[in-house]
């Protein structure tokens, strides 16, 4: 959506678009009956909860599901039974992105060494690759001295200036971690309930002149992450053992919102390196819209939350590599008369 009046201005006429988009189509997710075990863990471990046991307890998709082509289902399952059939799809409307149709989902180009010859991965490329968000946590806490290390990666994270503008808040206090979760869960609940409604979806226009953000209402995000939260089929912190919030300064250089992720995906793939599960909590700023909470944490000006993340021992295989979409690269080579786009 393209639209070039000033925020204050927009109308219903001009945002509907984006509320309520059209030309989206979910994925579609496979299960080989003959290869399926009916252990469950494609269920489990489908972050929007896409998927039931249908006949015989084989899992199936919802006939009402959400599929955003994460392939989460795939990575538990240890048989291999569940494959693709149609990646999530946008052929027209506000989040339309390509004419040439969905972009192709592939796995990880073969590597090469420096003279093109065939290469293996390094141990840092393969936890990349295989890095997943992990949703399904073991109760057994996590020793402080395991997240002291993992807080110790996003320490030294780089910053523009080096200026450093985070810093970590870790609750691992179970009764702390519901109540900020219920008061998550509730806004969330809110904003669903105002999204899906066909007559108060129209309040969210004054919402949205305040905080222009197109990609805040997705239906990926509104639909499947925050619907997930709003009809309890998860919690709004996964019931994870530990909750690390990312605070920065909001005078830093640059931008506080890249900071926050540069030094949250250091701790990600520590996390990883250390045998626990991480997954990023994006609505962890909420946490700012509720005060008491917020002075409880012991937060004010110039620090703001931006970020937050979960951690803990993951309860079942949930990492692995799965394909990701392929949007071709444009290269600038000496030599070559202007841009080469490689193919996909």
């Amino acid at each position: 959506m393209e639209n070039k009046q000033p925020s204050a201005e927009l109308s219903w006429k001009d945002l509907e678009p984006m509320f309520r988009p059209k030309g989206v189509h979910m994925g579609v997710m496979q299960c080989d009956v003959e290869l399926c075990t009916q252990c469950g863990l494609c269920i489990e471990n489908c972050p929007f909860k896409a998927w039931e046991a249908g006949e015989n307890d084989v899992p199936h998709l919802k006939q009402d599901y959400a599929c955003f082509s994460c392939y989460n289902c795939m990575v538990a399952c240890p048989t291999g039974a569940i494959s693709i059939g149609k990646p999530y799809e946008v052929e027209k409307g506000n989040f339309y992105e390509t004419a040439d149709g969905p972009l192709p989902a592939k796995m990880p180009l073969e590597p090469q060494d420096a003279d093109g010859q065939p290469d293996a991965w390094t141990e840092m490329e393969r936890h990349i690759f295989e890095r997943r968000s992990v949703r399904n946590f073991k109760s057994k806490p996590v020793p402080d001295p395991m997240i002291r290390r993992v807080l110790e990666a996003g320490r030294f994270a780089p910053s523009a200036g080096n200026c450093q503008p985070w810093k970590f808040i870790v609750l691992t206090d179970p009764q702390l971690i519901a109540a900020i979760n219920g008061a998550v869960h509730q806004v969330l609940k809110m904003l669903y309930s105002a999204y899906m409604d066909d007559d108060a979806v129209k309040s969210l226009v004054q919402r949205y002149a305040q905080d222009p953000k197109p990609g805040s209402y997705d239906p990926r995000v509104i639909i499947g992450g925050i619907g997930s939260v709003a009809k309890g089929e998860i919690s709004a912190f996964l019931d994870a053992p530990a909750l690390i919030l990312v605070a920065c300064d909001e005078r830093s250089i640059g931008t506080p919102e890249m900071h926050a992720g540069i030094c949250g995906q250091n701790m990600n793939l520590a996390a990883k390196a250390l045998g626990l599960g991480f997954c990023w909590i994006g609505w962890s700023k909420i946490i700012e819209m509720v005060p008491e909470i917020k002075s409880k944490l012991g937060l004010q000006y110039p620090w703001k939350i931006f970020t937050g993340a979960v951690l803990g021992y993951p309860k079942f295989k949930q990492e692995g590599m799965v394909p990701r979409e392929f949007r071709p690269v444009t290269w600038f080579r000496p030599g070559e008369n202007g841009p080469v786009i490689e193919s996909a």
